[in-house]
């Protein structure tokens, strides 16, 4: 057996065990938190064995110490381990004994600072606390920071397998389309191979026609000579016939060149008599537009003389409303004047008991007649005045009516 001390170093742990081989892995044996924050142990351990495993339980969770010597168990796990070499065993067991007079003096005095340190420890665990949930909390801030990042990273690693995704599509598509176009390629050599031997075929045919049409035309061209050996004694006959029918030709060629000048001739004048009708029909109308800007003006002319014309109208129908007026007003008072005087003549009658004179005035039929006269006048004074505005009216409503129809 030999002592072996066993340290973690992270102060911000809770509980700490360490196990392995040498207990059956059963985690009984709990570090002791030190003033430094670490957590330490020393534990006997069999010196029989060449190779101690071990791990440590932080928390509940099992974990190993990085800074130690590390082996996989061949199952996919992870422990620390010791080598005790056999030759080294003697120096091992006499080193754990000096350990252990030093650890039993270290407990001595421990003793002796425990009372100082538990004070110490209660205000340095306060603080500890407060720096744990600082630290928690920084570890939550940590943690939600790394998710972010996890989750930024999954999100870009989504983002790439789209884009490969896509660029294996695109890519399949361009091999697609490659595809299709030496498909159409094939096809249209195809049909390339298929049209030149449609003309082969059409050639080796047409050579074959041709080769047919050249022995058709030997044979009509022995026929022919044939022919005309049979014919030779008929020549002389054609020929005059011919020297005939080459006269009536000519003659027949002078006729019609004769006849498509006269044509010529004949367009000639029918063109020269178009345009000449053409240039007729632009002076007519120019001289027709001539003719209606003239009668548009003689018209704006007369509708000038006619408005002018009825103002004049106007003003001699207003100021002979006016003479009328002025008559009427004259004899209204004439007439005011006249029955004035018989008035006062019938108030001196009453007051003066009718003198003669006043007998002769009323009994005077001549002043009767002028009063009677008067206001005939003036009746028919009214009713001129007012026939004459009627006429007015309606002459005016005509030439109004006059003036928009012309329009």
């Amino acid at each position: 057996m030999f002592d072996y001390q066993f340290e973690w170093k992270n102060p911000q742990a809770g509980k700490v065990f360490v196990t392995g081989n040498f207990d059956n892995w059963q985690q009984v044996n709990e570090l002791e938190k030190q003033p430094d924050g670490t957590f330490k142990k020393v534990i006997p351990l069999p010196s029989s064995e060449e190779k101690i495993l071990y791990k440590f339980v932080v928390d509940g969770n099992w974990v190993i110490d990085n800074s130690m010597p590390v082996e996989e168990d061949g199952r996919g796990n992870q422990n620390n381990y010791i080598n005790i070499p056999v030759e080294n065993l003697g120096t091992i067991a006499a080193a754990a004994e000096g350990n252990f007079v030093q650890n039993k003096d270290q407990e001595e005095e421990d003793i002796l600072k425990r009372e100082e340190e538990e004070r110490i420890q209660k205000q340095k665990e306060e603080e500890e606390r407060l720096k744990r949930e600082e630290e928690e909390r920084i570890q939550r801030e940590e943690e939600e920071r790394l998710k972010r990042e996890e989750e930024e990273r999954l999100q870009r690693e989504e983002e790439e397998r789209l884009k490969r995704e896509e660029e294996e599509r695109i890519q399949k598509q361009k091999e697609e389309e490659e595809r299709l176009k030496r498909e159409e390629e094939e096809r249209l050599q195809r049909e390339e191979d298929e049209r030149l031997k449609r003309e082969e075929e059409e050639r080796i045919q047409k050579q074959k026609e041709e080769e047919e049409r050249l022995k058709r035309e030997e044979e009509e061209r022995l026929q022919r000579e044939e022919e005309e050996r049979l014919k030779r004694e008929e020549e002389e006959r054609l020929q005059r016939e011919e020297e005939e029918r080459l006269k009536r030709e000519e003659e027949e060629r002078l006729k019609r060149e004769e006849e498509e000048r006269i044509q010529k001739q004949k367009e000639e004048e029918e063109r020269l008599k178009r345009e000449e009708e053409e240039r007729i029909q632009k002076q007519k109308e120019e001289e027709e537009r001539l003719k209606r800007e003239e009668e548009e003006r003689i018209q704006k002319q007369k509708e000038e003389e006619e408005r002018l014309k009825r103002e004049e109208e106007e003003k001699k129908l207003k100021k002979e409303q006016e003479k009328l007026a002025n008559e009427k007003k004259l004899k209204k008072k004439k007439f005011n004047d006249n029955k004035k005087v018989l008035n006062d003549d019938s108030g001196l009658r009453e007051r003066s008991k009718a003198s003669p004179k006043s007998k002769e005035v009323s009994k005077s039929p001549s002043l009767k007649e002028d009063l009677k006269f008067n206001e005939s006048a003036t009746k028919y004074a009214i009713y001129v005045l007012t026939t004459l505005s009627i006429v007015a009216s309606l002459v005016y409503l005509f030439i109004l009516f006059n003036s928009k129809i012309n329009n």
